[in-house]
């Protein structure tokens, strides 16, 4: 049996390889340990900054790394990304005055021929589908100048995670949906790949999570719930983007300015959720005093059919004799 040589170049290229590892282990493991150092001396005690708030949101993935935002991006729309240009300016203008134009959270061209908005949006309203159709239409038709032919449309994709849980999502049995405009018969059929929708909402993923915790949708919704707690400190050690996002928004919460901004979008959101609850609840007792109104007023014109007279219906009713008398010729003029 012939014996196996092993040479000394193979024997140093196994040396080399392994003390290259024990470098690189070596190197990450200080990098990390100067990373948490950095954070407990820059942080000062402060709260990290939320990143569901929209000014935060908006910083993050602006002005933070473009691996971060393309990371997440590719995530959600599961598309290979290898150019990004994120643009500045996120208003949908309209030259007409009387439109009403919108402002995205963030705004990317992915590949050079794909539009994409990202939003978070944190108070759930009655017509937030119809508004967020509008800022794709906007997105969609921005692309199109006076005089320019169909061809310079682009695709126009649209995510938005939502803050609530919505009776939409409601009926479909996962977190996060992907929308096209498909035929109603023949289902396989896309009438159009220039619409795209993804829609997630965020308390049903931050539920989700458990069951799948390799799923990287998942993985981006937990860190903008709460990016200190636990369950993102072991993201972190596998997703490398996620960790990349952390230490940028310890970065950005060091900024004052912003730190202000940011509380001044929080109070407005709350005065506006204020606004919401009063409107409701006014309604809501609006309806109530109507609902009394109205069985009164029934109440008034079954005893009026029994021949019963206005002063009997008035203590019946705990009303003056003048306003059964109201309801009753109304009633009367309403049978003529």
């Amino acid at each position: 049996m012939p014996m196996i040589k092993i040479s000394e170049n193979n024997l140093t290229n196994e040396k080399a390889n392994k003390e290259r590892m024990k470098y690189d282990e070596k190197m990450e493991k200080e990098e990390n340990i100067k990373y948490t150092d950095d954070m407990k001396q820059t942080y000062n005690g402060q709260d990290l900054l939320k990143p569901k708030n929209d000014v935060v949101f908006q910083t993050l993935f602006t002005r933070g790394s473009e691996y971060v935002t393309k990371s997440m991006i590719e995530d959600i729309i599961k598309i290979d990304i290898h150019k990004i240009d994120l643009d500045k300016s996120k208003d949908l203008l309209n030259d007409n005055a009387r439109n009403k134009n919108g402002r995205l959270d963030i705004r990317a061209i992915l590949n050079g021929n794909i539009d994409c908005d990202v939003e978070m949006q944190l108070v759930p309203h009655e017509k937030m589908i119809e508004r967020f159709l509008y800022y794709w239409a906007k997105m969609y038709t921005a692309n199109l100048k006076e005089g320019e032919n169909y061809r310079e449309l682009k695709k126009s994709i649209s995510i938005i995670v939502l803050d609530a849980e919505i009776p939409l999502l409601k009926r479909i049995p996962k977190s996060y949906t992907k929308w096209e405009i498909r035929e109603a018969e023949y289902q396989e059929e896309v009438l159009t790949d220039h619409f795209e929708m993804h829609i997630i909402s965020l308390p049903e993923a931050i539920k989700e999570y458990d069951k799948n915790k390799d799923d990287k949708v998942l993985q981006w919704m937990m860190f903008l719930n709460d990016p200190e707690s636990v369950e993102v400190a072991e993201i972190m050690k596998k997703n490398k983007a996620i960790k990349e996002a952390n230490k940028k928004l310890y970065e950005i919460s060091q900024d004052e300015a912003l730190r202000r901004q940011a509380l001044n979008e929080e109070i407005a959101r709350m005065d506006e959720e204020q606004r919401m609850y009063d409107a409701t609840q006014k309604g809501i007792n609006q309806g109530k005093v109507e609902g009394i109104k109205q069985g009164k007023a029934e109440m008034i014109k079954q005893l009026a059919s029994m021949k019963m007279d206005e002063k009997q219906i008035a203590m019946a009713a705990n009303m003056t004799e003048d306003e059964v008398r109201k309801i009753i010729n109304k009633n009367k003029d309403k049978n003529l």
